[in-house]
């Protein structure tokens, strides 16, 4: 039995390649799912399982198609890959692991990326500090320079205008939360929470969406108080690392000539208020770890359920 199975929604065959090649050179004993949303098609006799939808499903319904299969196959873990992912090191896998074994609680881990988007830090889209540069083929001293989480020397490298003041230039631990370039599952999550939410098209919503399902502790049951029994972590973890690229495959879609209509844009939908109606949480809109502040007292935040939600039996 392989321990995990890795599901590849892909709507670009030009960075899915790399993706691919990357995987299989510094990862053994999975499955991979693929699910072919390129508007020419592109097949790789590696995959184990190959589908090919009549039209672009978007990301939410794309990964679930997967993840179902996998979910049947009674595999421990199953993850999610962006197409514009690359992967660094063997010892990948190893660190997943041993984040999943630090608690009990954390039922998904998503490596680090040296690549960060600067939006975070109140810069435009599209700005990005990478911690080390992107190669081809990163070296053993590149994968321990991340893991040990010592930055300063970032300050010699880039001019002192490129690096906002609050970026950290020492790291350490996890980050509750998840960015979903590469979020891994433990098999459980998907009874405990749900799959994604097939409601968010093509791609959007979802992640913020599926945080605060698993941080909330009135999903599925609504509850009035937070009761820690129902209330699980999603992290990303810097005891492992891929590279993400950030935005090359759908916010690089409207590049391709308009007449292939990549996505239905008469589905194209992201309303998190729709299911996190303020409403019903003291005039709160959602956040990723699904709770509010109520006076001191943290409350769950509720969520309406949804006709295209798929929900644990």
């Amino acid at each position: 039995m392989k321990e995990l199975a890795i599901v590849l929604p892909y709507i670009r065959d030009d960075y899915v390649k790399r993706c691919i090649e990357t995987l299989y050179k510094y990862t053994n004993n999975f499955y991979l799912i693929g699910v072919d949303q390129t508007v020419n098609g592109y097949y790789d006799k590696r995959f184990h399982l190959y589908l090919r939808p009549f039209r672009n499903l978007g990301f939410a319904k794309a990964a679930n198609e997967g993840i179902i299969h996998a979910k049947r196959w009674g595999i421990p873990y199953i993850g999610v890959l962006n197409d514009d992912t690359e992967f660094m090191h063997k010892d990948w896998w190893q660190g997943v692991k041993d984040e999943f074994a630090t608690d009990p609680k954390i039922l998904c881990v998503n490596p680090e990326s040296p690549r960060v988007p600067l939006w975070g830090y109140g810069r435009d889209h599209g700005e990005y500090l990478d911690i080390i540069k992107y190669k081809e083929n990163f070296t053993d001293e590149d994968w321990q320079y991340l893991l040990a989480g010592n930055y300063e020397d970032l300050d010699t490298r880039y001019p002192r205008e490129a690096i906002p003041d609050a970026f950290p230039r020492t790291k350490r631990g996890v980050i509750d939360g998840i960015a979903m370039w590469f979020p891994i599952f433990r098999r459980e999550f998907f009874d405990k929470v749900g799959l994604f939410s097939e409601h968010y098209y093509p791609g959007g919503g979802e992640d913020y969406d599926l945080n605060a399902r698993a941080y909330s502790c009135a999903w599925p049951i609504e509850r009035e108080e937070c009761d820690d029994n129902y209330h699980y972590r999603l992290v990303s973890s810097m005891k492992s690392w891929v590279w993400h690229h950030w935005g090359q495959s759908k916010d690089r879609a409207s590049e391709l000539p308009k007449e292939l209509k990549m996505f239905d844009e008469d589905l194209r939908w992201n309303n998190l208020d729709y299911h996190w109606p303020p409403e019903l949480n003291g005039g709160k809109s959602v956040d990723p770890w699904g709770h509010r502040d109520d006076n001191g007292v943290r409350r769950p935040l509720k969520r309406i359920k949804d006709p295209l939600d798929v929900i644990p039996l």
